[in-house]
């Protein structure tokens, strides 16, 4: 055990000291009109500072006199940082001094901000180089699905991931890894393969089928079968598995009428008790079907992720519950009006029930013995007289789909050598296997990405292996699958041809949906949305689950442009978007009958369409009482023009809904107010517009006229909303639509390179640098040739030399 243990001790510094890092120059760095220290910085500071703070005398201990003004390379970068802030606060020069005028301000905050975020991004720098990197937490918990075969809950465990400064959670130069990390990795590695590979003989297997529904103390009315608000259907199961994967199939059907909302209907499994029963959502569906023809759902999951029953000889058994979520929620809904007015007692039209024909469970569902997972692992071919023989080609092939590439004699020495010193404390071959494979699941080999340099001084080409891995995390988000392993061993993905074939099957298999999903949420900072707290005095009505179903919108409608090649233009303009019934009715539109989100035609009546008009970004850029417009704003800048506002410094106070002569005052009136300070104009007037545009749509995402403020409690009158603002470059925009014709008009170049930058860095698992602007400018001209179209342009990432490349 020790012996293995140094091994994969020592493996991770050596990959590490193989990618060696180059630093870019500074000077290249700066943007072509950046102040010079010497002539336009210097020459202020000795003329409006020198006098505290040089060598006659130097308050707080300050001599700007002697500081480097080579900020990346000198040591006094922080204490740059300092006068910076100081200058946003205005806090120098002092009141009873003279104040620096307009243009020397921007002279020397404008030279301290390019500075400083020059210094910044040398300190990153790799040059240009992928750096080592760990895979994410969900990198990791599909690869453990894709390697051991079973769909289990591997990273529930781990810590959340950090996200890089360009939004990324891959990039490697934010994933590290504690002892403590490595130990949860042990123990889901144990956990995993304990699940994986079986002994013993077959399980005995369950089956159950429930036709009626169990006495349900709330139901109201006979016939128990029938799924409303005030009841629930209930199958007892005395008979069940302890561990492994069950199946339970349900036949339903509804009287929705034709232009009804469908119910939707939610299983669960638990305990049964007394009071609250303790029990876990297994799946919620639309239930379409009409009643002269029942509709037959199967629902899977893993037994021991529910609550199971221990000794209760009250209430023995297992019980799985089906619930009608609409009726349910209508039932609310109208007990909530009837409680505000009585005359709003039964707006809500009856919903649908929901007819339940039967329940069949089956448990643990097994098409096979030993299951798939352990003869993947084990296999007829493998077995020899000699255990450790038997043992080695276990490993070789084991070793080889977790390393993602040939495993090696180094690679299978220590393992088995650890083998023989614990096989006599294991009862099988199969069990000492479990233990010796959960070790190579902690070695930077398969924790890491790894792509070993064979010299330190210039870049390398990626072995076919490597490439195969990169493309599989890109795309994903997970290990090489055998197509891509055996192109690797064949050396046949150097050929660009057979590169934009692999794309094409990746992208239109169903684990591109990783990609989607996670590159989407990422790039749009769509967890934000979770980080707002709607305030219920502002929106009383607002349902917690829109949170998810915005977010849902974005992810496919990302998706849509995707899958169906359209021009990623369309992010910033669209005439439709994807909807469930929930969010459709939130927007204001109609359409969709279920929870299950379906294509909408949008009008210009609608005032929806791309990006600027969807919950996700809206309700996540708000405060959870009134829009943010400058949220709203330093979101356009970054995310969709990549040119983000430097920090705000520090202790700058926020605008304070509840100050009465602010308060009183429209948004808009507040900003101005917020930009006559001197110190706040520099930044804000750059900022503020690109928000205000966007002041139709509340802090939930819906179009308003007019907005009215609660202060202290007290709502005050409410104002007209004014979303006419002017651009940095002069430009009038007023309101949302005009903004996005702008954004398509005047920014398309900027908005494409933004996507090209961004699709690469995620792509490389890394931040871009000044190396690699060569690479963004071809990208950027094939994106615009291929009019703007995303699988054209990832196939062009695959095949560029910067993907390709160490």
């Amino acid at each position: 055990m020790l012996k293995l243990y140094s091994t994969v001790k020592q493996a991770l510094p050596v990959a590490i000291l193989s990618l060696s890092i180059t630093i870019a120059t500074a000077a290249e760095n700066r943007p072509a009109d950046a102040a010079n220290y010497d002539r336009d910085v210097q020459p202020i500071l000795f003329k409006r500072c020198i006098a505290c703070h040089g060598p006659e005398r130097s308050d707080a201990d300050l001599r700007l006199d002697k500081l480097d003004p080579n900020l990346a390379t000198g040591s006094d970068a922080e204490t740059w940082h300092d006068v910076l802030n100081k200058l946003n606060l205005g806090e120098m020069p002092p009141e009873d001094a003279t104040p620096l005028s307009q243009s020397e301000r921007n002279k020397v905050v404008g030279w301290l901000t390019n500075e400083l975020k020059v210094a910044s991004e040398l300190k990153r720098s790799t040059g240009g180089k992928v750096v080592l990197r760990r895979l994410t937490r969900y990198e990791y918990n599909n690869t453990m699905r894709d390697l051991l075969g079973l769909e289990l809950d591997y990273a529930g465990k781990l810590p959340p991931d950090p996200t890089s400064a360009d939004g990324f959670k891959n990039n490697g130069s934010a994933l590290g890894i504690s002892p403590l990390q490595m130990e949860l990795y042990l123990e889901t590695a144990r956990m995993g393969l304990g699940k994986a590979i079986v002994t013993g003989d077959k399980p005995p297997v369950y089956k159950h089928r429930v036709e009626k529904s169990e006495p349900d103390k709330r139901a109201k009315g006979s016939d128990l079968n029938e799924v409303g608000a005030r009841n629930r259907f209930l199958a007892r199961i005395m008979d069940f598995p302890r561990e492994g994967e069950v199946v339970i199939r349900v036949r339903a059907s509804t009287n929705a009428a034709a232009d009804a909302p469908y119910p939707q209907m939610r299983v669960t499994m638990g305990v049964r008790a007394d009071t609250q029963a303790a029990e876990k959502t297994l799946a919620e569906v639309d239930v379409t079907a009409s009643r002269d023809a029942p509709q037959t759902f199967e629902f899977r999951g893993r037994i021991e992720d529910f609550p199971l029953p221990g000794h209760n000889p009250k209430f023995p058994g297992l019980q799985v519950s089906i619930y009608n979520t609409l009726a349910n929620a209508a039932d609310k809904g109208s007990k909530r009006n009837k409680k505000r007015s009585p005359s709003l007692a039964g707006a809500e039209d009856t919903p649908a029930l929901i007819r339940i024909e039967s329940v069949e469970f089956e448990g643990p569902f097994l098409t096979s013995w030993p299951p798939p997972s352990h003869r993947q692992i084990f296999q007829a071919a493998d077995e020899d007289p000699s255990e450790t023989e038997h043992a080695r080609k276990v490993l070789r092939r084991f070793l080889t789909r977790a390393y993602r590439r040939p495993a090696t004699a180094s690679d299978v020495q220590p393992l088995l050598e650890y083998f023989s010193q614990i096989r006599e404390g294991f009862p099988s071959f199969e069990t000492t296997m479990r233990e010796v494979l959960a070790m190579s699941l902690i070695s930077p080999k398969f924790l890491y990405l790894v792509e070993p340099q064979s010299n330190s001084t210039g870049r390398e080409q990626l072995s076919d292996y490597e490439l195969a891995s990169r493309m599989s995390y890109f795309l994903w988000s997970s290990m090489p699958d055998e197509e891509l392993l055996n192109l690797a061993a064949a050396g046949t993905l150097d050929d660009q041809q057979v590169l934009a074939q692999q794309v094409e099957r990746m992208l239109s298999d169903p684990k591109s949906r990783q990609f989607v999903q996670h590159f989407s949420d990422q790039w749009f900072d769509l967890s934000a949305i979770d980080r707002v707290a709607v305030n219920p005095e502002y929106y009383p009505d607002f349902d917690d689950h829109l949170k998810a179903d915005m977010r849902m919108e974005t992810q496919l409608f990302f998706a849509t442009i995707l899958d169906e090649d359209l021009s990623c233009m369309t992010l910033l303009d669209a005439d439709f978007t994807l909807l469930n019934r929930r969010l459709a009715e939130h927007y204001g539109l109609s359409g969709p009958r279920g929870i299950a989100f379906e294509h909408v035609e949008l009008s210009s009546a609608d005032r929806r369409g791309g990006l600027l008009t969807q919950g996700s970004f809206l309700l996540a850029n708000s405060n959870g009482e009134n829009s943010h417009p400058i949220k709203r704003a330093v979101w356009v800048l970054d995310r969709l023009l990549d040119t983000p506002p430097a920090p705000p410094p520090p202790d700058v106070p926020e605008l304070d809904p509840e100050e009465p002569n602010l308060a009183a005052l429209p948004l808009k009136q507040q900003l101005e107010i917020h930009r006559q300070k001197e110190a706040c104009n520099s930044c804000h007037r750059g900022i503020d517009p690109w928000g205000v545009a966007l002041e139709n749509y509340d802090a939930v995402g819906n179009w308003r006229e007019k907005f009215a403020s609660v202060t202290r409690g007290k709502k005050q009158k409410a104002s007209l909303i004014d979303a006419v603002a002017n651009l940095p470059d002069g430009t009038t925009v007023a309101g949302a639509d005009e903004l996005k014709q702008y954004l398509l008009k005047e920014r398309r170049q900027q908005f494409a390179e933004t996507i090209v930058k961004r699709m690469l860095s995620y792509s490389l698992g890394r931040s871009l640098e000044w190396t690699d602007r060569e690479a963004v400018s071809s990208l950027t001209g094939g994106f615009t040739e291929n009019e703007y179209r995303l699988r054209a342009l990832i196939t062009e990432i695959v095949q560029s030399e910067v993907f390709q490349m160490k």
